[in-house]
């Protein structure tokens, strides 16, 4: 009956740590996304409440193999970067890759419109692009969804709509092609500030990588610390009824 109980004690202190753990990631240490930005992310991948974990962050002297080291088959992931332009103005913006970041694969292409999920963002414009579907059966223009080599960090569409250079600093740029609204100019404008490409002239500051989970909803936890507690009563009514 003692180990029974506490086994089940220990269960229901995982759940409640595992609830506090994953309300606090996005929020822990020096985050580029504060609640709100979180909360506009997970707006626009229209999942609900998400679990972001910071996987990378760059630090002084990384280039893009720290990058891949640290983001390389992780699985899906929003890169938030800041982005200043040559006029010296910043910008936080990223992209959300719905694949693994990889060192080989070079470009990820996706030429069925269900895979066509990933899309850039800027969030300090309130701007979200998405991977262009096809205007017609096999138009190719969205298909290029990332660029994954090791001498580029989080690098997205053809290009690039989005381009981080090998110094994760200077010489990025952002050429939009792959992601946009229909209707909108097809090529050659900033995701920063909706100018015509001028040449590599974006310099990065900080850069960090977020994993991306689900976060149970609350009633999921209550469903199971419910459960928990009825198998807690039936374990102490038999053992009642056995002293009996």
């Amino acid at each position: 009956m003692h180990n029974n109980f506490k086994a089940v004690r220990s269960v229901v202190l995982a759940l409640a740590g595992m609830g506090v753990c994953l309300g606090a990631q996005a929020g822990s240490g020096t985050s580029l996304l504060s609640p709100g930005y979180q909360t506009q992310l997970e707006s626009w991948l229209g999942e609900g409440r998400l679990a972001l974990t910071n996987i990378y962050s760059k630090a002084a002297g990384d280039t893009s193999l720290d990058f891949h080291k640290a983001s390389d088959g992780k699985g899906r992931t929003f890169s938030v970067m800041e982005a200043t332009n040559s006029s010296g103005k910043t910008w936080l913006v990223g992209g959300y890759n719905p694949q693994s970041w990889s060192s080989t694969d070079g470009t990820h292409v996706t030429m069925d419109d269900s895979q066509r999920t990933a899309f850039l963002f800027n969030l300090t414009a309130g701007l979200m692009l998405p991977q262009l579907k096809q205007y017609f059966n096999g138009d190719g223009i969205g298909k290029d969804q990332t660029y994954n080599q090791p001498n580029y960090g989080p690098t997205f569409g053809y290009g690039h709509d989005l381009y981080v250079p090998q110094d994760l600093t200077y010489g990025g740029s952002s050429f939009l092609y792959t992601y946009n609204f229909r209707g909108q100019p097809s090529t050659g404008i900033s995701l920063l500030d909706g100018s015509t490409w001028q040449g590599n002239d974006v310099t990065f500051g900080a850069i960090q990588v977020f994993s991306i989970s689900a976060v149970p909803e609350p009633a999921t936890y209550a469903l199971l610390l419910a459960g928990l507690l009825v198998l807690l009563v039936r374990q102490r009514g038999r053992a009642t009824a056995r002293i009996a």
